[in-house]
């Protein structure tokens, strides 16, 4: 089986993982590595910098996570910020995962997340509407994702066809791989 049908199987395996069998928290730090394996950024990623907004606890559960493990074939650097934290900061994040936050709060600050390539998550899918390119959300006891993908486009992030079939996408705009 090629890697390609092993990592769609594995994705899809999560996917369909239910909350009574398995930790939210365990589901969505599998769910960040696997969204590297189907977003491309435009510039390569010798390591990834994960930024966890307003959540020390998760922060530590996802370092913990990948210790010994690299993070789709790369180091991974986990950053927890808060208020406060400048956005010279958060523009060093490849991923910034707003947990128990809004991220559209400051549009200007988002603004400058899209310039900067930088893949916004947030834990309401809601928030996909107002800024964020992907938001988790709960559905039949089922964690899934919305995908705006226009939002990705507009950070001039590539997503793959593959990660589009497994979530609700709202804006398409037909740029996929």
């Amino acid at each position: 089986m090629n890697a390609t049908k092993v990592f769609t199987a594995t994705f899809f395996l999560l996917y369909t993982a239910s909350l009574l069998a398995v930790s939210e928290e365990s589901i969505k730090t599998a769910y960040l590595e696997r969204f590297t394996m189907f977003i491309q950024w435009p510039k390569p990623i010798e390591s990834y910098n994960i930024c966890i907004y307003n959540d020390d606890a998760f922060a530590s559960i996802l370092r913990k996570s990948y210790t010994s493990r690299l993070f789709n074939n790369h180091p991974l650097n986990v950053i927890p910020i808060d208020i406060g934290t400048s956005e010279n900061e958060t523009l060093r994040c490849h991923i910034l995962y707003f947990r128990n936050s809004k991220p559209n709060q400051h549009e200007s600050y988002l603004n400058a997340l899209r310039k900067n390539n930088v893949l916004v998550i947030s834990d309401d899918a809601a928030d996909t509407k107002k800024g964020a390119m992907i938001g988790f959300y709960l559905q039949n006891n089922l964690l899934r994702f919305v995908i705006n993908q226009r939002n990705l486009e507009d950070a001039h992030l590539n997503v793959s066809y593959k990660l589009l079939n497994f979530a609700t996408v709202i804006e398409p705009t037909g740029g996929s791989k």
